[in-house]
């Protein structure tokens, strides 16, 4: 993270104090969007489930819709939040 945008977070951070005021609710939402791109970037370096299956990135509104094979011996089962 490049010191400009530490200084930026930092300020953000400390503008939610005040989360009952309008202005304090929303620098808080500000901040928790600001902090969406680091996190998603640790979840996809360390995030064992990546590893163990496919990783597809699906547009805004796309839908993760797959046919599912009917020559299966033994059933599979997937749970979409694993991990997160």
């Amino acid at each position: 993270m490049s010191e400009m945008t530490r200084q930026k977070m930092q300020e953000l951070f400390k503008a939610t104090a005040s989360v009952d005021s309008v202005d304090g609710e929303r620098k808080f939402k500000e901040y928790a969007q600001a902090l969406t791109t680091p996190i998603l970037q640790e979840i996809k370096l360390r995030s064992v489930v990546r590893e163990l299956f496919a990783v597809e990135m699906l547009g805004p509104g796309a839908q993760a819709v797959y046919p599912v094979a009917d020559d299966f011996d033994v059933p599979v089962w997937v749970l979409p939040g694993l991990g997160y």
